[in-house]
């Protein structure tokens, strides 16, 4: 009875309503989507990055390294020789596989990236599935053979049969084409939930023939898997380094400290550094986002005051039909309780689907999964929202009661 009565009261003023549960929502929002932003794209992040161990290129930006290589983003580093793979290959008690990796061409914005058939090996832990495996067709097997992500089967529509003319640089719509050397998809990729899954793989042979120069002399292409560890000539713009383990890690990282042609490069260290830099952001909305939820409170409890004065006429007829003090109370109690519930309920759905056109669009732009959940300390920073507000919302309740016996006593 009580409650029905609670839930008329609140909707014959659903202006006051409405804004009251829109400033809660609000402030429980943005806390939401912070902390849940701040999650997903860690573990988007993290999911990203786990397949690249080390990687080695010519000495620059490491945090342009990653990108391009691991995001598929921004531009390479200068090119090293493929003799650094070699000596790599070569040193078989620290390195399970080397694997050369060359870029500069695209296909409609997605990256073209040359490699070696053992990319097809690589997993993210000894345990883990293959990272790259097809979904349809087979691997590559001859330069000009492509295999192709599953969002690039998706969004252009590729499958395996199809032929495409490459363009030289990053820009969707360059003007310097290919066309005398077509790319055949021969295989589509599982879904990575990474940016793999916007890439265009084929043998290196392809990315060197598409850049030898014109006077030069075209060597005779053998099959990728049995020419990448002989022919010297070529450049690659970074190597995918796999150790036999942590230790071995380390010790190729030693080795390259003190080289200046050439650096060794942590991928996950990189990742931290940014998480690092990222925590101080996160600090800086902290106090935000608890100022807001101590501003929602504040407004939850003033409105609350005032539209008790506005409602003292209602309860003094509800008090000409018998009802008590604790039933008047009951009755103030459970309109708070609607309206707190009902402003976080909602300002959790507010903040996580914001974060979900957020996780949607880096995806589409960049193929990062980023997860949207609710995680432990949110769902507890959500109760204690609630717990707290309908604990300040007693305040004006006391007031108003202990008025009422003063004006008694009067």
């Amino acid at each position: 009875m009580l409650r029905r009565l609670a839930c008329k009261q609140l909707f014959r003023r659903p202006v006051t309503t409405g804004l009251l549960l829109l400033s809660i929502a609000l402030a429980v929002g943005i806390s939401v989507f912070i902390a849940t932003l701040h999650q997903g794209l860690q573990q988007g992040l993290t999911l990203a990055t786990e397949p690249f161990s080390l990687l080695v290129s010519s000495p620059g930006s490491q945090h342009q390294l990653v990108l391009n290589t691991v995001f598929l983003q921004d531009h390479p580093l200068p090119n090293l020789p493929f003799s650094e793979v070699t000596k790599l290959q070569e040193q078989k008690k620290l390195v399970k596989s080397a694997v050369p990796l060359a870029f500069g061409d695209s296909y409609k914005g997605y990256r073209i990236v040359g490699a070696s058939a053992d990319i097809f090996a690589m997993r993210s832990s000894p345990k883990a599935p293959l990272w790259l495996s097809p979904a349809a067709g087979r691997t590559f097997e001859k330069p000009f053979e492509a295999v192709i992500g599953s969002a690039v089967a998706k969004n252009l529509k590729l499958k395996p049969g199809d032929q495409f003319v490459s363009t030289h640089g990053l820009l969707p719509k360059s003007k310097h084409a290919h066309a005398d050397h077509p790319f055949t998809v021969v295989g589509v990729l599982k879904d990575v939930k990474g940016p793999y899954d916007q890439a265009i793989l084929t043998p290196i042979e392809s990315i060197w023939e598409l850049h030898e120069h014109k006077d030069a002399a075209k060597p005779k292409l053998a099959p990728a898997a049995a020419r990448v560890s002989t022919d010297h000539s070529n450049e690659v713009s970074a190597i995918l380094v796999e150790p036999v383990g942590y230790s071995e890690a380390y010790q190729l990282a030693s080795r390259y400290q003190s080289r200046k042609d050439a650096q060794l490069v942590f991928p996950a260290q990189v990742i931290v550094q940014f998480f690092n830099l990222m925590g101080r952001g996160e600090k800086m909305w902290r106090p935000v986002g608890a100022f807001l939820l101590l501003l929602s409170l504040v407004i939850v409890s003033v409105t609350s005051y005032l539209s008790t004065l506005t409602r003292m006429q209602e309860y003094a007829v509800i008090r000409a039909l018998g009802a008590s003090d604790r039933q008047i109370a009951l009755l103030w109690l459970w309109q708070d309780t609607f309206l707190v519930l009902g402003g976080t309920i909602l300002g959790g759905l507010l903040g996580t689907g914001v974060c979900g056109l957020v996780s949607h669009a880096v995806g589409t732009s960049t193929a990062v999964t980023m997860p949207v959940t609710l995680t432990l300390p949110t769902i507890l920073m959500l109760a204690a929202v609630c717990v707290i507000g309908i604990i300040v919302s007693w305040g004006p309740m006391v007031l108003w009661l202990r008025r009422k016996v003063d004006a008694v006593e009067l």
